[in-house]
């Protein structure tokens, strides 16, 4: 009897099965080899100490004078509706400090402040829990439990955009929540999907990418009120910070940041391509071009594949590449994006493995893997050969290139269908 109900549980499998399977496993494995290690684990695999919560504090701390804030360039680089939250948010604990606001400590230690930047999670992990149940609408432990679980303590979430403070958590929710409601029967949803793809482009600029969507469906209202609503969240906040000479500090800072390449941040396409360039033993210069160069060629490939992709989940997963791994100034933190590509996945691969083919039931097992060594507390990176955001970013390079592949073969599958047919 007992055989029976084992084999009943493995016919009822889910990818998603897979998924917590590893992930929490490697989690608990992470908690106990932590443990046994005096910390280590947990101090080589979050971020930073230094600058803990710094993204967060350091917009507070400008929102605290916006008129000088876009003057002082790298470390605010957000336009200008974003700070009408971090505006928001420091009024309620306001402070300003004597000597300059670049000091983002002292708004952290001010007072109350770190219940401010608490409170402002909980409110990101509400949200998320609510994106995530849109996703995966089936209800029990597993579902409302040990999947939140699971992301919270992940990589993305607890060792990079957590620890930072960074937006691109709540940037990674909205726009999750937008891509489902796009599509949705409701007209409301629709357009509250268009204002919270504008939002997203508000506060971090490059998610405009995402406008794509509409192009590819042509659906060319959709796309001209997006333009509308984008242009509008972008520009119009000018009026009210920063002006004329704000608009043009953060342009030199923005561009500011596409100048150097960094041979170290394995996040970024130009990144590794440099660091390449190098142990091939190019000149800086060089091994500085062949990176700009593959960056754009991986740019426009993943423009070119988004296209060419049938499935919503391979179309999020190439425009989140473009955010995550071409912005040459961008850190780890960043894979919180994945998120709208994990749930898309989870959302249109749901159903018992056993009941695939076998190739496809090997497909979906190795993504679930997958999606699970980026999705949890993956110490294991630690001992990889060229360091851990290397080994955490190889992952998601091979699930790129997996699929690239896997959208060519259907590609060429359906052309030879079609001329058996003629």
């Amino acid at each position: 009897m007992r055989d029976n109900g084992v084999r009943e549980r493995i016919r009822k499998m889910q990818v998603l099965d897979i998924f917590l399977g590893v992930s929490l496993g490697i989690s608990l494995c992470f908690l106990v080899g932590n443990a046994l290690n005096q910390g280590e684990y947990f101090k080589k695999l979050v971020m930073d100490s230094t600058f803990l919560f710094s993204d967060f504090f350091y917009h507070i701390a400008g929102s605290s004078d916006t008129s000088i804030m876009y003057s002082y360039g790298d470390p605010y680089s957000f336009p200008p509706f974003c700070y009408l939250m971090y505006i928001l948010l420091w009024s309620l604990n306001p402070y300003k400090d004597s000597e300059s606001i670049l000091n983002w400590q002292n708004y952290r230690q001010y007072d109350n402040m770190l219940v401010v930047f608490v409170m402002y999670n909980i409110i990101c992990i509400i949200l998320l829990l609510y994106c995530m149940k849109q996703y995966i609408q089936k209800t029990g432990f597993k579902q409302d439990v040990l999947f939140p679980l699971a992301l919270v303590v992940s990589y993305p979430f607890m060792c990079t955009s957590i620890q930072r403070g960074n937006v691109c958590l709540l940037v990674a929710i909205l726009f999750t929540l937008a891509w489902l409601w796009m599509d949705d029967a409701s007209k409301v949803k629709q357009e509250i999907g268009l204002l919270l793809f504008a939002c997203c482009a508000g506060f971090k600029l490059y998610p405009a990418i995402f406008g794509l969507v509409f192009i590819k469906k042509k659906q060319w209202k959709k796309a001209g009120r997006l333009a509308v609503y984008g242009i509008t969240t972008v520009f119009a906040p000018f009026l009210v910070i920063g002006g004329g000479t704000g608009l043009k500090a953060l342009y030199k800072t923005l561009t500011g940041f596409a100048t150097y390449i960094d041979p170290s941040r394995a996040n970024t396409v130009c990144g590794m391509a440099k660091w390449l360039g190098m142990k091939l033993n190019m000149p800086e210069a060089a091994a500085e071009t062949f990176g700009i160069s593959i960056n754009y060629i991986f740019f426009f490939g993943m423009i070119f594949m988004f296209f060419l992709a049938k499935r919503k989940w391979q179309e999020a997963l190439f425009l989140t590449a473009i955010l995550v791994h071409f912005i040459p100034s961008n850190y780890e933190y960043t894979s919180v994006y994945y998120l709208l590509v994990l749930l898309l996945f989870l959302k249109e691969n749901a159903g018992c493995l056993y009941d695939k083919k076998l190739g496809q039931r090997m497909y979906l097992i190795g993504h679930g893997i997958g999606f699970a060594l980026l999705f949890s507390a993956d110490f294991l990176m630690i001992y990889y050969r060229y360091g851990l955001i290397s080994g955490m970013f190889t992952v998601m390079y091979l699930m790129i290139a997996v699929n690239i592949i896997n959208v060519f073969w259907n590609v060429i599958r359906n052309y030879k269908n079609k001329q058996n047919i003629i």
